[in-house]
């Protein structure tokens, strides 16, 4: 070999010393990445825990949710850090055929009450209310009872809540009187407020059955559709936190419906989460329900996002939407569709929209 070409590869291996090839983040040891600038023992170790536990890193940015690493950290690292995420094709077994059901099992609506949750659930002769909106303004009632009878519901079995914040109950007392429903189900987080006195008071006046929800409670609202608890912590930072997650079943159709949660529970959540073919995007997609491994391991077929037209928050927002779009799934807005229907026999499905104000 040549002494030129000798002294060219001798140049490349010291650059190469000098200058070393990023990091891949998904496939480093902790060791290695103990040696790179600002990482410490445990946040190395906070890595490899995170890729284990939770999921791959699909972009280095996604760092930021690891324990000790914030955006000043993250801006430090980028230029040694890259993230090779796995060849995984997007997970759509769970998918149903898109199609009117020869037979509905299992009716849902979206009830477009502004913003706020209110979802009609329709199995056999059970109807269950899952929250009730804000409540009405003045000598109005609360917008969920104008919502259902314009849908031809003309009673409840069963009002049922997330958590107590008046954009979730403000509208269960109306719907318990109106609806002629006995039977209130509390998630039991401490919360201070008028509105969620005022329903206490209103179970206590009138004699509601009342009950307080556990971890372990399951109903079958007919032979084939079941909903069950699947998340609930009263000890959560926050009642949008502490929010029970219920999980509706049909064969093989799957809905989660997770109230206001944020990043703290959805966390928790993600590493035993499985996809499922509706999701009920939590806290009406505000940003800090924003957790990409969560996305990608719901998949879900469909999202449907409960937020009131040109609503203060800013909700939806616009990193969130885009989050769903990227898992593939399908994009329905109370805010811009109304009351949005829901079929399915547990094997196929269908949706139809209206606008009724």
């Amino acid at each position: 070999m040549s002494s030129p070409i000798m002294l060219l590869l001798l140049v490349a291996a010291i650059s190469t010393l000098l200058d070393p090839l990023p990091l891949d983040v998904n496939s480093a040891s902790e060791e290695e990445l103990r040696r790179l600038h600002g990482i410490g023992h445990s946040t190395a170790s906070a890595i490899v825990e995170y890729r284990e536990t939770i999921s791959f890193f699909a972009s280095v940015d996604e760092l930021v949710y690891v324990s000790g690493i914030g955006p000043a950290t993250l801006e430090t690292l980028l230029p040694y850090i890259v993230a090779t995420s796995p060849d995984v094709p997007p997970e759509t077994s769970h998918f149903l055929i898109e199609g009117l059901p020869a037979d509905t099992l299992l009716t849902v609506i979206f009830l477009d009450i502004g913003n706020g949750d209110a979802i009609f659930l329709q199995a056999g002769e059970s109807r269950w209310l899952i929250d009730g909106g804000p409540p009405g303004t003045g000598a109005m009632r609360a917008p969920v009872v104008q919502r259902l009878k314009e849908c031809g519901i003309d009673s409840l079995s069963v009002v049922i809540f997330t958590h107590p914040h008046a954009d979730h109950i403000g509208g269960c007392r109306d719907a318990l009187e109106v609806f002629h429903c006995d039977m209130l189900y509390d998630p039991g987080i401490d919360f201070a407020s008028s509105v969620y006195e005022g329903l206490l008071q209103y179970v206590l006046d009138s004699g509601c059955g009342y009950s307080v929800l556990s971890g372990e409670d399951r109903w079958n609202l007919s032979d084939e559709v079941s909903l069950e608890v699947v998340w609930i912590e009263r000890g959560a930072s926050s009642p949008n936190e502490a929010s029970a997650v219920f999980l509706v079943t049909c064969g093989n159709f799957t809905l989660l419906l997770t109230g206001d949660i944020e990043n703290e529970t959805i966390i928790r959540m993600t590493p035993t989460q499985t996809p499922v073919t509706v999701m009920k995007v939590p806290h009406h997609g505000s940003r800090s329900s924003l957790f990409p491994p969560w996305f990608r391991k719901t998949a879900p077929q469909f999202a449907v996002f409960c937020c009131g037209r040109n609503n203060p928050f800013g909700h939806p927002h616009r990193d969130v939407i885009q989050g769903w779009e990227s898992t593939g799934a399908g994009i329905l807005r109370t805010d811009r569709q109304g009351n949005i229907f829901l079929y399915t026999d547990g094997e196929s499905i269908n949706f139809r929209s209206t606008f009724i104000h």
